[in-house]
């Protein structure tokens, strides 16, 4: 990728990035610094919009870039969350009747973790100038990470794990399906019980009931 600087209301370039970078450390491109690269269209952005330049240090940012650390987050965090949850209840023997309180007290807090990296991740993507991916990309995540590799420009890793945890997924559920039958039917069976009858009274209370 060749990028254009302004240098004393002149355009200079075309650059490699490596040569923009070694500009930034050396305080010859500043925030408010002028750059275009073909990306931007017809605009050019201050160094800073383009994620090259800290605002506020006007020091080079650390990844240079987009940083993929919410990303994982989105992606891994909550199944963490909810595959320790599940070792520590069958260390402690806890029966599946005891159960559905701490999942539902997991499943918030891994609900929680998802959408504040999601919103993080968005918006450091934002901030370095590019459009994140749709908002409702949250519902199909593997589709979420195609679209922010095209968007950044990398994260090839992000879609693979994105894609083996769902199919890991699906194929417990198919797995768990006739254990689920199993239950339903059980519990099926349990209403359609019918309710114990009442014995009849015996002839000494019907005598008293009489008196």
């Amino acid at each position: 990728m060749e990028w254009f600087y302004e240098n004393n209301g002149q355009q200079a370039g075309p650059v490699s990035r490596e040569e923009i970078l070694r500009l930034i450390m050396q305080q010859r491109i500043r925030p408010e610094t002028l750059v275009w690269t073909s990306e931007f269209g017809d605009v050019w952005k201050p160094a800073s919009a383009a994620g090259l330049v800290s605002p506020l240090t006007g020091l080079l940012r650390m990844s240079a870039g987009i940083s993929e650390h919410w990303a994982w987050v989105l992606l891994v965090g909550p199944w963490l969350i909810q595959r320790l949850a599940l070792l520590v209840l069958d260390w402690r023997q806890i029966p599946d009747s005891e159960r559905m309180g701490t999942f539902s007290i997991v499943g918030m807090m891994s609900l929680a973790l998802f959408f504040t990296a999601f919103m993080l991740d968005r918006n450091s993507i934002r901030e370095s100038g590019q459009t994140p991916p749709g908002f409702w990309w949250w519902l199909f995540l593997p589709g979420y990470f195609w679209r922010r590799r095209q968007i950044v420009g990398r994260g090839l890793s992000l879609l693979i794990v994105s894609l083996v945890l769902l199919a890991a997924n699906v194929t417990e559920k198919i797995y768990q399906l006739p254990q689920i039958e199993t239950e339903l039917q059980t519990r099926q069976g349990q209403l359609n019980q019918p309710a114990p009858s009442t014995p009849p009274a015996s002839g000494e209370d019907n005598e008293q009931e009489e008196l």
